[in-house]
């Protein structure tokens, strides 16, 4: 069987496969660098902190933050998009029971949101899993 990549067709049973762009970066048959990203909030721990504590400018920024993943790529991310991509020592991150569900070969990493609000989490290929939100810049400061 030939390897599935986008816009490519796999013959099984003289029925043609079709993978979504989506479908093809999940199972891992894409480079991830260069399409646009995507959020999951599957491993989101509220208990550190919760929407509930951001005020309305803090909201519509983390809408404009939505708005700035899904257009950028992680290539983009790294390098220009103006969202301070910087990686964490886990040893520095809050002792939370969230952190045992996240392999530690994983890297963990911050996104700016606004000049003081930074969300926290890690990507898997082009899918970022935002952790944890910090409002007031408090759980890593360089």
């Amino acid at each position: 069987m030939s390897k599935l990549l986008p816009g490519e067709v796999a013959q099984k049973d003289r029925k043609a496969i079709y993978l979504s762009p989506i479908e093809a970066d999940y199972l891992g048959f894409v480079e991830t660098e260069d399409i646009p990203t995507q959020i999951s909030l599957k491993y989101f721990d509220g208990s550190y902190e919760c929407f509930s504590k951001w005020q309305q400018n803090d909201l519509k920024a983390f809408t404009r933050f939505i708005s700035k993943l899904r257009d950028n790529t992680w290539q983009d991310i790294k390098r220009t998009a103006g969202l301070g991509y910087t990686e964490h020592n886990r040893q520095n991150l809050p002792r939370k029971q969230i952190l045992t569900a996240i392999s530690p070969e994983t890297t963990m990493f911050e996104l700016r949101v606004t000049q003081t609000a930074r969300v926290h989490g890690f990507r898997i290929h082009s899918v970022f899993f935002l952790v944890w939100l910090d409002r007031n810049h408090k759980i890593y400061r360089e």
